[in-house]
């Protein structure tokens, strides 16, 4: 069995390999709306009518949502950090108080 150190480390450890993910996968996401975007940008020069209209329209509508998509992975990645720091934190200062006491309660028994 192992001691509540170890799990939290672990736990914290995890939380922040789990945020690294997040930026990882959020940044490959922006690197292929890049390019997909700047492809596009080439099609739509030499389209034109209605067609092509409703396809920038389409085309802007797609790049606002991986926007959204990108803050919400960017909030998310930050948001497990500050729990992870905050869980060791809280846990570390437990074992602080713990440790000061050195078993000088006395239980009225």
């Amino acid at each position: 069995m192992t001691s509540g150190v170890s799990e939290t480390q672990a736990e914290a450890a995890v939380m922040a390999q789990t945020a690294t993910k997040f930026e990882n996968v959020n940044q490959e996401l922006q690197s292929m709306l890049s390019t997909l975007m700047s492809e596009l940008s080439v099609l739509s020069s030499a389209w034109k009518g209605r067609g092509a209209h409703a396809f920038e329209q389409v085309k802007t509508q797609y790049q606002a949502d991986l926007q959204k998509l990108n803050q919400a992975l960017s909030e998310t990645a930050v948001a497990i950090k500050d729990s992870g720091h905050h869980y060791t934190t809280t846990d570390d200062e437990a074992a602080s108080k713990l440790t000061q006491s050195g078993g000088s309660f006395q239980l009225p028994l």
